[in-house]
This record gives structure tokens, sequence and C-alpha cells, in this order.
């Protein structure tokens, strides 16, 4: 398996790191796709993610050079570093994978693939199992659930980011993304 180098410029203090791991590891996808990584290791990584085992801060820039990258500057934005720390909360996780990632892939990817990469949001329609469909801006998808706790998903307003559902999301911050992913596409 061969490693992407990072730079490491500062330290990460990763306050909310499933929440990270939620939005990054579907990015795995790719690497998987570019020989990377297997497909069972990639499985493997979903699979302890669902069970929250700890993930080592070093490893996350190895698994996400490019998130762990890119997030230093939705962290700048909102003041988030000090002393060369970026605190990377709630809020850097959801400046980085809502509104600065479509743009690193935009630069980074071929136009076939991108619209997979695109974190969108989307309201849950039916639910399967650890499966659902997902009405979202750029049409209907099939998603994996598996890493949201909540039992009901049916009506849900979740971020969905490859074929993964990340997080839910309130009406108003799904109305607020619908809007501007809409807009996107309609550009």
């Amino acid at each position: 398996m061969s490693q992407q180098k990072t730079k490491k410029k500062r330290k990460h203090k990763l306050k909310n790191k499933k929440l990270f791991l939620n939005y990054a590891m579907p990015c795995m996808v790719e690497r998987v796709r570019r020989g990377e990584f297997t497909q069972e290791e990639f499985e493997k990584y979903c699979e302890d993610l669902v069970k929250e085992r700890e993930v080592p801060d070093e490893e996350m820039y190895n698994l996400f050079p490019v998130a762990m990258n890119f997030i230093d500057e939705s962290a700048e934005k909102l003041n988030k570093i000090k002393d060369d720390e970026v605190t990377v909360d709630k809020e850097v996780v959801r400046e980085y994978f809502w509104y600065d990632h479509d743009g690193v892939v935009n630069k980074r990817m071929k136009h076939g693939r991108k619209d997979y990469c695109l974190v969108l949001p989307g309201k849950v329609k039916k639910v399967k199992g650890k499966e659902g469909l997902v009405e979202t801006p750029k049409g209907d998808r099939e998603v994996s659930l598996v890493f949201l706790k909540e039992k009901d998903l049916k009506d849900k307003n979740v971020t969905v980011h490859y074929y993964h559902a990340c997080e839910i999301i309130s009406e108003e911050e799904f109305n607020k993304l619908w809007e501007l992913k809409s807009d996107e596409q309609r550009n």
C-alpha cells in the first residue's frame, strides 16, 4: 500500500474525530479505486468507525492527507488556530466538508467522478436495514446509513458523501445547504 506524503505544518487537535471520520472515510473510496488501499482495508476502517474504535491521530495524516492538509484553511477562517495548533471541532469539520471540500474536489478530480465526492444535503426517503434512499440536489442516491446511530432515519435530513450518510442535520441547515448545492449544480 503506497502512502501519500502529507506535509504536517501544524498540530491538529481533533476535538470531534468521529464527525471528521464520518465525512472523511468515504474519501477512501477514491484511494481504493487508485490502488492505494484495498477494499478489505476500507471496509475494516469503516467497521472500526462504526464500532467507535480509536484511530490514532498520527494515522489520520496517512489515511486522509488531503483533508488534513486543507482543513487548516477552514480552521483559519473560523479563528481556530492558536500557536500553530489547529482545533478541529464540529464547526471546522462542517466548514471544510460543507463548503471548502467541494472546491478541493473540483480542482483535483476528473469530471466524471466529481459528483460522488461532493458533500450534499439529503432527505432520507426509504430505509431498508442500514441502507437508505436519499433525495439530494443531484437526484436520489442509495447510501449506507451505518455511520448514523439514530434508529428511525426515515424523513431525516442528512449530509451525504459518496455513498454514505455522514450526519443528521437540522431543517434550517438542510435548507441552507440544499439552496447552496442546488445553485452550484445550476452554475
